[in-house]
């Protein structure tokens, strides 16, 4: 009895599994064209009525013999006599990777597949005779003959050309090596060539060669699709064209190092180059005020990041105090133009007339093929003294005449009046004053300097000074990093060496200390007003110093005969 009632669920299971397949909705497939051309795209369609009918599938199958680009699923609904239908489709798009006579398989689904499709791929279409290239790239360089230098730009223009329609179109960019390279501008026209009419894009590159010798510039790639219409029929939306590739022949340019007969302190090949200055000259200038001196810099083919502060000639009474460069890189579309702009802090230490003097820059110029100067005329400023040292309404006093002495004294037959015996005891109490002073500072030692809050005067010996510098630059603290360094090269550096910290500077022949040292000198001078100031890159560029400077004597001992040596 068992038996027959599971029997009679088998077949019941069997008949509604039969039922299902029966009223499952087959998917359909279909190609938009049954031949292509090899770089031409064909799309796959894939459709069902039932909505329920996953359409995921493994297209791993297909890539022998196709690349697939895209895929997609849509649903569609409509109305047809007032009943509603809806279909889901799974649209692929293919290019074939060879010509053949190409099988596209059965694909799997849950519960169901598609039915196998054939597709003709013919080889691309070779050029007749005489037949113009629809693509093809010229290249171009300005100067065309040269020559070129080593950190100098040179132009170089790319023209793609092309007369049916280009989509999907990309050309790598010129990447030569030991080369900056910048896009200056992108212009779409038409033009003709051997007698037939192209479409152009042309862009402008600026290529600055970072070393001397050969210079490769690879060859340019470009690819994309290009749709044509064919004669019998026609133009297929759907239809992405046929792919192809074209490439420039790679160019070799010989770079020239910096010539010998140019003489100038730093490197500058430019088409031009032009200074310019602005001065905050406020008409009433006083010994310790400020005014402010802007150097700029224009160049045509060089980045402003290329151009270099132009030297100052010694300025004697004068304090000067450099800020952070600026500058800013642009194009006119052909060149590049750098800007940079240096600002100076100039204080006047007596009155009297205050020269901005000369500057001169030597470049070379990449057009005449020879050194250049470029000259900042020299500016002269009236410098009043300091109004520090002037009280209004307050003179000072007259002198009183001999005939109106009050009181003498009568001392070896000599008349001295009462000024002048208060002249002379004053004088005695400040020279008693000045012997504690020097005893004082014999008992405590020789140096002294501010201690870290800069209130109290500490006497330190260079070690510890030195302990003090490290520990004011760590904390960032540049007013008195400032105070103890000056300190230490005025009784510590070498002896040809001393004087002010930025005589210090400049004989260090040290660039790193150097601008190091400025910077300092900037923000210590502002009071803090620049910034907070990193002191660790000074730290380190002073140690390093310190450093090569010990090692050069050691060598310096080495290298001498020791005249005490036994003979042998």
């Amino acid at each position: 009895m068992i038996n027959r009632v599971l029997q009679h669920i088998s077949v019941v299971i069997l008949l509604l599994f039969v039922h299902t397949l029966v009223m499952a909705a087959p998917i359909t497939a279909r190609l938009d064209r049954n031949s292509a051309v090899v770089g031409e795209t064909v799309t796959l369609i894939l459709k069902t009525s039932d909505t329920d009918q996953s359409l995921d599938t493994d297209l791993g199958v297909l890539q022998t013999d196709f690349d697939v680009l895209n895929r997609r699923t849509e649903t569609q609904m409509s109305f047809v006599n007032g009943r509603q239908t809806a279909s889901v489709q799974l649209v692929v798009t293919l290019e074939p990777r060879h010509a053949g006579n190409l099988l596209i398989p059965a694909l799997k689904f849950p519960g169901a597949s598609s039915p196998p499709l054939r597709l003709k791929v013919s080889a691309a279409p070779a050029l007749a005779p005489g037949e113009p290239e629809p693509v093809f790239i010229e290249l171009l360089l300005e100067p065309e003959s040269g020559p070129y230098y080593v950190h100098s730009q040179l132009g170089l223009i790319v023209r793609i050309f092309y007369q049916s329609n280009l989509t999907e179109a990309a050309i790598n960019p010129p990447a030569p090596t030991q080369a900056s390279v910048r896009l200056l501008d992108e212009v779409p026209y038409q033009a003709e060539r051997s007698g037939n009419r192209y479409r152009v894009l042309e862009r402008r590159y600026a290529i600055f060669p970072e070393r001397s010798g050969t210079l490769t510039i690879p060859p340019m790639q470009l690819s994309g699709r290009l749709i044509e219409r064919p004669s019998d029929r026609l133009w297929q939306p759907t239809v992405r064209g046929r792919r192809l590739k074209v490439e420039s022949d790679p160019l070799n340019l010989e770079i020239r190092p910096r010539p010998v007969e140019f003489t100038g302190d730093y490197w500058l090949p430019a088409r031009r180059i032009t200074l310019s200055q602005q001065i905050s000259d406020s008409g009433k200038l006083h010994v310790g005020e400020p005014v402010t001196r802007t150097v700029i810099m224009d160049a045509v083919g060089l980045e402003e990041n290329m151009l270099e502060e132009p030297r100052w000639p010694e300025v004697p009474n004068v304090r000067i105090y450099p800020d952070q460069p600026q500058g800013i890189s642009r194009d006119d579309g052909e060149w590049v133009l750098g800007h940079k702009e240096f600002r100076y802090a100039v204080v006047p230490e007596q009155p009297g007339s205050l020269v901005l003097p000369e500057i001169r820059l030597d470049w070379w110029d990449t057009v005449s093929q020879k050194q250049q100067t470029a000259t900042l005329p020299a500016h002269t400023l009236e410098v009043l003294p300091s109004e520090l040292n002037l009280t209004p309404g307050v003179l000072p006093p007259a002198v009183s005449p001999v005939s109106t002495i009050d009181s003498a004294v009568l001392n070896g037959g000599v008349v001295v009046s009462g000024d002048a015996v208060l002249w002379k005891s004053t004088t005695g109490v400040f020279f008693i004053l000045w012997l504690l002073t020097l005893y004082a500072l014999y008992r405590r030692g020789q140096t002294t300097v501010l201690s870290e809050n800069g209130n109290e005067p500490d006497l330190l010996a260079e070690k510890d000074l030195l302990k003090h510098f490290r520990r004011t630059c760590q904390n960032g603290d540049a007013t008195n990093a400032r105070r103890q360094l000056s300190q230490w090269v005025r009784h510590y550096a070498p002896l040809n060496m001393r004087g002010s910290m930025g005589d210090f500077a400049l004989l260090s022949d040290d660039r790193d200390l150097h601008q190091a040292i400025k910077e300092l000198d900037v923000t210590g001078f502002s009071g803090g007003d620049s910034g907070p100031w990193d002191g660790e890159v000074l730290w380190a560029s002073f140690k390093r110093w310190q450093d090569n400077i010990a090692s050069s004597k050691k060598t310096s001992l080495a290298e001498q005969p020791n005249l005490y040596a036994e003979a042998p």
